[in-house]
């Protein structure tokens, strides 16, 4: 078997030491820095915008902003509209407080046995009879509607 070079070295003592190749120290700091200005001089290609890319991020911006605008438009309009609804319901509680004090003040001012002297006596109308009288429960509201004929007798 063929006896193969190493690269290492035992013990502490090298046994050959390679020579080191002689260098001309100003001619090497010459050479490098001929290469350091011509790598200065080399233009390096600026780093290029994708047009593309660009575009698609533009239309990525005005979808944003056209979902923000939409989306705020709808906050608007609900606020304004739970505003008149509040201002709807108030005002439908004030005309009904207008409404009971109206009807108590009507009931106070009426006196129904003068009603009832000047029905029968001045304009001869009879009391009711007990098969004349319909009475019957609405659900509905408390106004009346006739759907059909009233019965003469």
């Amino acid at each position: 078997m063929a006896r193969q070079k190493t690269p290492y070295v035992y013990g502490n003592t090298v046994r050959k030491a390679d020579p080191r190749p002689y260098y001309n120290n100003e001619e090497e700091i010459r050479r490098r820095q001929q290469e350091r200005r011509q790598h200065k001089r080399r233009k390096q290609p600026k780093p290029r915008v994708d047009k593309l890319s660009v575009f698609f991020t533009c239309i990525a911006f005005a979808a944003v902003m056209a979902a923000g605008i939409f989306y705020l438009h709808l906050q608007f309009q609900s606020t304004y509209l739970n505003k008149s609804v509040i201002r709807l319901e108030s005002e439908i509680v004030e005309l009904e407080k207008t409404n009971k004090a109206a009807q108590t003040e009507l009931e106070t001012y009426m006196d129904l046995d003068a009603i009832y002297k000047k029905a029968t006596k001045e304009l001869g109308m009879k009391k009711a009879a007990k098969d004349q009288i319909y009475t019957y429960e609405s659900r509905k509201s408390t106004q009346i509607r006739q759907h059909g004929s009233i019965p003469a007798e």
